[in-house]
């Protein structure tokens, strides 16, 4: 899939992806949601997690769909419905924006994680350790560069799966 964030500085950002089969869907993005979804994209990516925001995208479900209240979400996309790598994946994509907020990494960021999980019943990430994290982190890091580097209208494109 192919995955293009626009650059809006005076209007909102725009989200697209395309799939294998040509279809796209895209969205408009509220300011700061960029982001989010560039350590969606981080995280996914490494973890090779295709059950999460944009494994699901993936499937032909539209960015919208996210986007409404989880009542009136399509079935499959409510949150007890969902795949756990999908809420894996929301945490850890929460912890990396607390991060770059801060401005700095969090050493704790591990036994954070396994806290708030373990809190909310849901099992760790297989796989995930300090080095996938650093993987992410480092993923992050340059995709975060890349946008930040690109002008008015400028596009950034990723690719996933």
């Amino acid at each position: 899939m192919v995955i293009q964030l626009k650059k809006g500085v005076s209007k909102p950002s725009i989200l697209t992806c395309i799939r294998k089969d040509q279809s796209i869907t895209w969205s408009k993005l509220h300011k700061g949601t960029e982001t989010h979804d560039l350590a969606h994209y981080a995280v996914e990516k490494v973890m090779g997690f295709t059950n999460a925001f944009y494994g699901i995208l993936k499937q032909g479900y539209e960015i919208q769909d996210f986007e409404l209240p989880k009542d009136k979400r399509p079935e499959e996309l409510k949150p007890s419905n969902l795949h756990v790598s999908a809420i894996q994946t929301e945490h850890i994509v929460n912890l990396l924006q607390i991060e770059f907020l801060n401005t700095g990494e969090d050493s704790g960021f591990i036994k954070t994680l396994s806290n708030v999980l373990a809190e909310n019943n849901i099992p760790f990430p297989e796989g995930f350790d300090d080095h996938k994290l650093n993987q992410i982190r480092q993923l992050f890091s340059e995709v975060l560069f890349k946008w930040g580097s690109l002008g008015d209208g400028e596009q950034l494109e990723l690719r996933l799966f």
